[in-house]
């Protein structure tokens, strides 16, 4: 169970680095559309600015997102069954699109800018996915026959 907690938190924290280090550079990508110069020193100064500003909103959104998401890809394969791993990675591609929908929906707004357009919500979604299937992979426990040497996933 500790182990659990701790593979949890070091998904979620992986999530929201790559999400907001994506989402930073999708917004330096539109300045620099303009026109305007945009050097890697700003770069990395706005990417270490959000990461700062926005990293702890977007870690509990994500960690809200991927429990509850969890959970049900827990509850989904051990009664409807299949590859545990998809459901994780299911449940990765959906709990932040949802998310954000949801905080649009209810607020008027999207807190994250890099989402209002389909290829920065992709992004994201990937970034998510990405840990999701790092949280089914780090959390997967394998029986070893000695014998024959197959692994076989619980």
């Amino acid at each position: 169970m500790l182990k659990t907690i701790v593979v949890f938190i070091f998904t979620t924290l992986i999530a929201t680095l790559l999400v907001c280090i994506v989402s930073t550079q999708i917004v330096l990508a539109d300045v620099q559309s303009f026109g305007l110069n945009v050097t890697n020193d700003v770069r990395l100064n706005a990417t270490l600015d959000d990461l700062i500003g926005l990293g702890p909103v977007l870690y509990i959104l994500i960690s809200v997102g991927f429990l509850i998401g969890f959970i049900v890809a827990k509850y989904a394969h051990k009664y409807i069954g299949g590859n545990r791993t998809l459901w994780y990675v299911a449940s990765g591609c959906t709990t932040f699109p949802i998310t954000t929908y949801i905080i649009q929906y209810s607020m008027g707004l999207t807190i994250i800018a890099s989402v209002r357009t389909p290829i920065g919500l992709l992004l994201a979604t990937l970034c998510c996915i990405f840990s999701a299937w790092l949280f089914a992979l780090l959390t997967t426990k394998t029986l070893t026959n000695n014998k024959s040497g197959i692994q076989n996933e619980k």
